[in-house]
């Protein structure tokens, strides 16, 4: 049976506080395997096998892109909107383009800040207000959802080479 690319992190780091960490006197040498320690839970939230973080960013950005398309439905600002991205978010695709997906929807909606920018003064202020909303949705959520997969930092093990 395999394990899963978190439980082979976890044992990782295990290992060193175990094993390692408890042999070491120097201080400076605790303070670099904390160091790896915590590049070690980085790599697990974001390594090829943790592709749960991307999707719910694309599904976030997916949401603020299709919301502005149906804001903008049928109205006659809407032939000089940036060309949005369709379709649903994948499911199961490689990392690669999870990351490209993921990339090019930001372009669309840094496209439509500016698009919004230049075209504020022609759209219903209801109308550029939802927009404006929508986009700073996306936007929030991306990075909440960054923080939330990003493994607390060691700092204070790192520079004092002990965990109390």
């Amino acid at each position: 049976m395999n394990n899963s690319f978190a439980r082979l992190i976890d044992g990782m780091n295990a290992t060193l506080r175990k094993e390692v960490l408890s042999r070491l006197d120097d201080e400076f040498a605790r303070g670099q395997v904390f160091g790896v320690i915590n590049l070690l839970n980085t790599f697990k939230v974001r390594a090829d096998w943790s592709a749960g973080f991307l999707l719910q960013q694309i599904a976030a950005q997916r949401e603020a892109l299709d919301g502005v398309a149906a804001l903008m439905q049928g109205r006659g600002e809407a032939a000089s909107l940036p060309a949005l991205l369709g379709g649903a978010a994948p499911v199961s695709v490689p990392i690669a383009e999870l990351l490209a997906l993921r990339d090019s929807q930001n372009s669309v909606i840094a496209e439509l800040l500016g698009w919004l920018d230049a075209q504020r003064d022609r759209l219903a202020p209801d109308i550029a207000d939802g927009v404006a909303q929508l986009l700073r949705t996306a936007m929030r959520a991306e990075l909440a959802i960054e923080l939330k997969n990003a493994p607390r930092p060691l700092f204070a093990e790192m520079s004092s080479g002990s965990e109390d």
